[in-house]
């Protein structure tokens, strides 16, 4: 039987009867799940994808401010 590896992107292990399904993905757990959104570790110790790098809300927040509505006209 083959291992399931989780589809966290930064995460190396695998499911388990604890599986956390979302689609047609499945996740060790529910932090990965949910894209470790609030920095929650990852329920594996040895694991740390939940320090990896994540986009935070308010840099997405940010590069829509400062985004031109498609109505606005290209200046000169």
């Amino acid at each position: 039987m083959s291992d399931v590896r989780c589809a966290c992107n930064h995460c190396h292990c695998t499911v388990d009867g604890n599986t956390v399904t979302q689609g047609d993905k499945a996740y060790c757990c529910e932090a990965c799940a949910t894209g470790h959104r609030n920095g929650e570790p990852c329920r594996m110790a040895d694991c740390h994808c939940g320090e990896a790098e994540q986009p935070k809300e308010t840099s997405v927040d940010n590069a829509l401010d400062e985004t031109f509505p498609a109505s606005d006209p290209i200046s000169p």
